[in-house]
């Protein structure tokens, strides 16, 4: 039992808002006895791929193994070179890794997300990040790609429900993953992935990784059981709402919070943040997070670290966001007095 009075995360509040619709959905693929390769995953990966506007969706166990299949899908081996941005989570860069791939890492934005690039490096591909929920410069990645006549590799696992002038993140990679943990947008209670695709070829590969028949094909074993399947084709078709009900928890921080500590994303109409987190940078970082530990507040840093860690003062971005930046609590059952008490918390501790 958690001893704070608001935790950072809001899973079982979002269990107890839908408990009995997602346990029917569980119990329905239980008494079916169907565990894996059933009609609950093909109805997912046909709802998936007709919201996301992509030819191909395939359910995987994760979405690290949805960013391993991807990367694998396109022929990268151990002579190959993924760009890949230094500050994430450890799953990105883990995943070229796991391939033996190489990786060219750059510096951040502001934001976090993938900063300016060389036009003269040699890379193979190219693995990008939307972190915290807000798209990254996708026109100039895209440019950059296609000058390069290489793949652009979209790491969706933060940004399903963000937007970029009218094309939905998770449809703008040659290939794209949305990751299902209980962190995310559209958590199942357990863990789970999703590959998208419009290139048939790619599709029939990473179907090939996740599961096969034939004993003398290499396979992962990656799947997502039928119950968690179910459960997800539920939360999908609550996923506007619950969308909805986490921009205006945002909007209440913006409202609250001392001007320019929030990292937003871009100011530009038409595009539009999943609001995955709720990210502020702020001086005394450590000790801002023991204060709101101490007033019952659940906080996280994302991330104290940087994945090239052979290497210091050359990403400086990076380095300042990892020095600076501190997650507060955003899901869409938190309360409005909850948010109100954290923002007057960190009034507070800067005397405002």
């Amino acid at each position: 039992m958690s001893g704070y009075k608001i935790n950072f995360f809001g899973v079982d509040r979002l269990y107890d808002a839908y408990w009995w619709r997602l346990t029917r959905r569980a119990k329905e693929a239980w008494r079916n006895g169907t565990h894996i390769n059933g009609e609950k995953i093909k109805e997912l990966e046909i709802q998936i791929a007709k919201k996301y506007q992509r030819k191909f969706a395939v359910g995987v166990g994760s979405g690290s193994d949805g960013i391993f299949f991807a990367l694998k899908s396109l022929n990268l081996n151990s002579n190959s070179t993924v760009l890949c941005t230094v500050f994430s989570y450890i799953a990105t860069a883990n995943a070229i890794r796991r391939l033996g791939c190489k990786i060219h890492f750059v510096d951040v934005d502001e934001r976090g997300n993938i900063g300016p690039i060389d036009s003269n490096i040699h890379v193979d591909a190219v693995l990008y990040v939307n972190l915290f929920g807000n798209i990254a410069n996708y026109p100039r990645l895209k440019n950059f790609c296609n000058k390069k006549g290489i793949p652009l590799i979209e790491d969706a696992a933060q940004s399903q429900g963000a937007w970029h002038h009218g094309e939905q993140s998770g449809s703008l990679g040659t290939i794209s993953i949305f990751s299902f943990d209980r962190t995310k947008n559209m958590p199942c209670f357990g863990t789970a992935g999703m590959v998208l695709t419009d290139d048939v070829n790619l599709y029939e590969k990473v179907m090939s990784y996740r599961r096969t028949k034939n004993e003398n094909d290499f396979c992962y074993n990656s799947i997502i059981p039928e119950d968690h399947a179910n459960q997800l084709l539920f939360l999908l078709s609550k996923f506007d709402k619950l969308q909805d009900m986490r921009k205006k928890i945002f909007d209440r921080y913006k409202k609250q919070l001392p001007q320019n500590i929030l990292i937003e994303g871009y100011n530009e109409a038409g595009i539009f943040s999943s609001y995955h987190k709720c990210v502020i940078t702020c001086n005394e970082r450590d000790l801002l997070k023991k204060y709101l530990h101490n007033s019952g507040i659940e906080t996280r840093i994302h991330y104290d670290y940087i994945l090239d860690r052979d290497v210091t003062n050359h990403y400086p971005k990076a380095e300042l966001l990892s020095a600076t930046a501190l997650s507060l609590p955003i899901y869409p059952f938190l309360k409005t007095s909850e948010v109100d008490y954290i923002c007057e918390r960190i009034n507070q501790f800067y005397g405002i």
